[in-house]
């Protein structure tokens, strides 16, 4: 994937061209924990005129998925499966940074990502290692098995693992987007409604209608992607940026206000001490991310509060040398 976004840098894209082919290689590279159909939320910093923004690149939930129905069907519990997909988000949040932000077509970030899929990669550790942990659960639908698993066993590192019909869909992006003719834009919004509202969305959702799914097409035909600002706090003579609290992003810069005020000065980089303090901060923050974070377009989350200055000074106060939480 480094090679990929490396490969586009050569060729003369820019830092949002290249960091969108590694991310689209990524998809079929490591698909066993994200994938192309995933999610890709992104934070960029503009260097010409020092702006940073973020694009959310989550997908929502289908419009037939409702809390009733899991509090009826499954005693408020999401089944593992198909039930848990929301709107794929990543080729919108891919197809929007370089539309706005790159000067390629997607056919160059994509090419990369295509090769591997349809000649395959070699099978590394930790790819291996992740299929075999979850074996029975790639069983549980032919698709899977039939990807995950194509000689009836997880892989084995140093095997060319392939995915043709990812390499294929890839391909009919690409071959829209030439088809479209006219200029970049208009080629990048025929790739995007090709996946979107065109016969990939149709398979997608023809999937779902068959296997208990929820996902319909004006589920893709309406998802968007969303610009914000980002959240940002000071540490160290740096600005530390995050995404908003649709993701885990304020928690990580929530850590950061907490850590102004916690004192590693002199402690020995992970050492138990140190270890400590880092491990009962992050407790504070998790507990602060359990009780007020979630989507914010449904909840009213505290950002302001949960950042202010004051209120880390006082959370951090509650951290014990001699005593874990």
């Amino acid at each position: 994937a480094t090679e990929a976004g490396y490969a586009i840098l050569e060729a003369g894209g820019n830092a949002v061209d290249a960091g969108v082919a590694a991310g689209i290689a990524l998809g079929v590279l490591h698909c066993d924990l994200v994938n192309v159909a995933g999610v890709a939320p992104i934070i960029l910093r503009m260097a010409e005129d020092g702006e940073v923004v973020t694009i959310d690149g989550l997908g929502t939930w289908p419009e037939a998925a409702s809390v009733a129905y899991f509090e009826r069907e499954h005693a408020g519990a999401i089944p593992e499966g198909l039930m848990r997909t929301v709107v794929p988000a990543a080729p919108a949040s891919w197809i929007t940074a370089l539309s706005r932000f790159g000067t390629m077509t997607f056919a160059d970030v994509a090419a990369d990502a295509i090769r591997c899929a349809r000649e395959g990669f070699p099978v590394y550790p930790m790819f291996a290692l992740s299929i075999a942990n979850n074996e029975a659960k790639y069983r549980r639908t032919a698709a899977h098995a039939e990807l995950f698993m194509p000689a009836g066993r997880p892989p084995e590192v140093g095997e060319t693992f392939v995915q043709r019909d990812l390499a294929a869909t890839l391909q009919y992006m690409v071959d829209a987007e030439r088809a479209a003719g006219g200029d970049r834009a208009q080629g990048l919004r025929a790739a995007y409604d090709a996946f979107y509202r065109g016969d990939i969305a149709k398979r997608i959702c023809d999937y779902h209608r068959e296997n208990g799914g929820f996902l319909r097409e004006t589920d893709m035909d309406r998802y968007r992607v969303r610009f914000e600002a980002p959240l940002r706090v000071g540490y160290g003579g740096a600005d530390i940026y995050g995404c908003g609290a649709w993701c885990q992003g304020i928690s990580l810069v929530q850590a950061f206000s907490l850590l102004r005020h916690v004192d590693l000065e002199g402690l020995a980089h992970n050492s138990p001490d140190y270890i400590h303090r880092l491990t009962e901060l992050f407790k504070l923050v998790f507990a602060d991310r359990e009780e007020y974070v979630a989507d914010p377009a449904f909840v009213d989350v505290p950002v302001a509060e949960l950042l202010d200055d004051a209120y880390a000074a006082a959370r951090a106060g509650l951290i014990d040398d001699a005593q874990a939480w």
